[in-house]
């Protein structure tokens, strides 16, 4: 279990409003309490085999039409008397169970409803893996021109569209001869049967008409291609563009046709991680070092009004022009995983700036440490200054090559969050000297993480980040003399993290910190507990402590007196299930995964 964190920014998340709806079922597609409907299966097979699905299937009265129902009678006047737009509100407080019985009463109406460009199908959401198999787990694929059809007779309502997982994966799987024996574990990469017989231009064709305002495609680069983008283009009023999970090359001839997008707000263009079964003989020309952009395209200067930009996981772009602050609106810059070697001067003119997350680009560290160095000929670089930043709040830095935590981030007054993880901060001497310099003058900073940063040891004067609330010192090499007295003079901590470190005992300065919730102590190898606990047990807030052990043992001492904890605890908040202890080899608690200062 990892220490809380305040939450990052959900970088390439949908909207709020295009979060998906509850599951519909096979036979009928249901307005959700957010009125945000999930596409129902366009398939080529049957709807399968949930009780009473013989009534349900002769509402059906047409292929094409995924929601015809046929007339009933009801003596229900009210109800065919209600508005299109108040019969779906009365529907969306319904239990899917209570839909599915409900519904042929009100048919005509719903019958209706559905087959207009009502409200109800202001979102959509599609997720080829879920819709391509019936209640009994066949394989019924999902049916472009079936799609295209239904999305279009309600073209003129959706806003709002998701498509997901249409992608597939080659599988790796063991080769045997004919006669079903193994083949000394050879492998082979084979295709599944696939989910659906989109296309490239079927995407196109299915965008091409619709007034959207958000698109998000996600693991679909098997139909994202060329003709898809002259069509996400056509989308004069989109707002937010959503592309996760590329795996192919953006060449400027397909990406040049998303400038124009000139009311875009939010951009996120994210390549997939590798997988297992991405292998260089299968993919020679297409291998994750060049998916995404070959570098910062210019055109891309021209979306004014963008105020997320996310480009994760392109490890061709190396560089950032010193004219992105033409992109003055921008709130969020998320470049993490990509190969930055420096980030221009420029940068601190961000001023609306609220998070900057360039995690995993490992050559930044000189970027922040001096000023990078000029090939002869060229003209010097400018010093990096981020003292414009005056609205940033979430700095993520976590694997960024620092040897020492940058001075400049003392300009930075209205951070909240400071993400330092994985970087050798340790390794220097004076480094804790730099750490005081660098971090006592961020007043409002709420969450510091220094997990894995080869630390010894803290400076006294962190008493000053007197806001702190969340402190992850994880996996360092800190002894119970690495921590000063001033630790516990922080006010409002409610969660350190001590794991993987160096203590020997559990550290008595702990027991001043009268906010803290959660303390996190497993796996320091010589850790023993030579005393009673008492200054921990009385802390009035307390409702986790972690002492697990993957190696090492406990002494029976340690034993004797974890027990008599365990009691006070169970004596004091008898609701709580407080003291987490394993031993090596001991399963993981079940509680371990439970929610973290919520």
């Amino acid at each position: 279990m990892g220490l809380p964190r305040l939450p990052p920014p959900d970088y390439g998340s949908p909207s709020e409003a295009f979060q998906p709806g509850t599951q519909p079922t096979p036979t009928q597609v249901q307005p959700s309490a957010r009125r945000n409907c999930k596409l129902r299966k366009c398939s080529a097979g049957g709807w399968g085999g949930q009780a009473g699905w013989h009534k349900r299937n002769a509402l059906l009265s047409a292929p094409d039409d995924l929601c015809e129902e046929q007339p009933c009678q009801t003596s229900s006047a009210g109800m065919h008397s209600l508005p299109p737009d108040l019969l779906i509100q009365v529907f969306s407080q319904l239990d899917p169970g209570a839909r599915r019985l409900l519904l042929p009463l009100v048919c005509q109406q719903w019958r209706d409803v559905v087959s207009q460009p009502t409200s109800l199908w202001t979102h959509l959401d599609l997720d080829f893996a879920s819709e391509a198999f019936d209640d009994n787990g066949q394989l019924a694929q999902v049916k472009q021109e079936q799609i295209i059809a239904w999305v279009h007779q309600r073209g003129s309502a959706v806003r709002s569209l998701r498509l997901q997982g249409s992608y597939q994966p080659l599988e790796l799987r063991e080769i045997s001869d004919e006669d079903g024996a193994s083949s000394d574990g050879a492998v082979s990469m084979t295709a599944s049967q696939p989910l659906h017989d989109f296309t490239g231009m079927g995407l196109a064709r299915l965008l091409l008409g619709l007034r959207l305002e958000e698109l998000v495609l996600e693991r679909c680069s098997d139909i994202l291609q060329a003709s898809a983008f002259v069509a996400i283009a056509s989308l004069s009023n989109l707002k937010v563009l959503n592309l996760k999970g590329i795996r192919s090359q953006l060449h400027p001839s397909q990406s040049e046709a998303l400038w124009g997008l000139g009311h875009l707000e939010e951009l996120v263009l994210d390549c997939d991680q590798p997988q297992e079964s991405d292998d260089a003989a299968v993919l020679p020309q297409h291998t994750a070092d060049s998916w995404g952009l070959p570098e910062f395209p210019d055109g891309m200067l021209k979306l004014r009004n963008l105020t997320h930009l996310t480009l994760s996981c392109h490890y061709a772009l190396t560089s950032l022009p010193s004219t992105i602050t033409k992109l003055n609106k921008l709130q969020v810059l998320n470049l993490d995983f990509c190969t930055l070697e420096n980030l221009p001067a420029s940068l601190g003119n961000l001023t609306a700036l609220t998070t900057l997350d360039v995690e995993g680009n490992l050559f930044l560290g000189d970027a922040f440490r001096q000023l990078p160095s000029t090939p002869p000929g060229m003209p010097p670089i400018s010093p990096l200054n981020l003292s414009g930043l005056s609205s940033l709040r979430y700095l993520n830095l976590n694997a960024c090559g620092l040897t020492q935590i940058p001075e400049m981030l003392s300009e930075l007054h209205g951070l909240e969050t400071l993400d330092l993880e994985d970087n050798e901060l340790g390794l220097e001497d004076g480094s804790a000297a730099v750490m005081g310099r660098s971090l006592t003058s961020l007043s409002r900073l709420q969450c510091l993480n220094v997990a894995q940063c080869r630390l010894s040891h803290l400076p006294a004067i962190v008493e000053r980040l007197s806001g702190l609330r969340i402190l992850d010192l994880t996996n360092n090499r800190i002894t119970n003399e690495g921590l000063p007295a001033s630790l516990a003079r922080l006010p409002h901590l409610k969660a350190i993290g001590l794991k993987k470190n160096r203590l020997t005992s559990v550290p008595r300065l702990l027991g001043g910190l009268r906010s803290l919730q959660e303390l996190y102590l497993e796996d320091n190898e010589d850790l023993q507990v030579g005393e009673g606990l008492d200054f921990i047990a009385q802390l009035p807030a307390l409702r986790m402590v972690m002492m697990g052990k993957t190696q090492g043992s406990w002494n029976s001492r340690s034993l004797h007196f974890m027990t008599d904890f365990g009691l006070r605890l169970h004596t004091r908040h008898p609701a709580r299930h407080i003291l987490r202890i394993s031993f090596p080899g001991q399963a993981p608690d079940e509680h371990d995964d439970a929610p973290m200062l919520s």
